[in-house]
């Protein structure tokens, strides 16, 4: 991601199953739920856009199009 991308995007990983990870994320969560997504739930920006496995190229590829204005 970094020598792509450079500093316009960063991977994080949040376990949230962890008491303040769920809260400080509560909002993705209840979307998450209420819409029946099967984690892991790769999320861009506060939208989930994949769910059920994570794809490093379908990231790259989601990255691309946001930084590029596509998405």
């Amino acid at each position: 991601m970094q020598q792509r991308f450079g500093d316009a995007a960063s991977i994080h990983y949040h376990d949230v199953s962890q008491p303040e990870v769920a809260s400080e994320y509560a909002e993705v969560i209840r979307y998450i739920k209420d819409n029946s997504l099967i984690y892991p739930v790769t999320v861009i920006d506060g939208v989930p856009i994949y769910e059920g496995a994570v794809s490093y190229p379908g990231i790259l590829r989601a990255v691309q199009a946001k930084l590029h204005g596509i998405a």
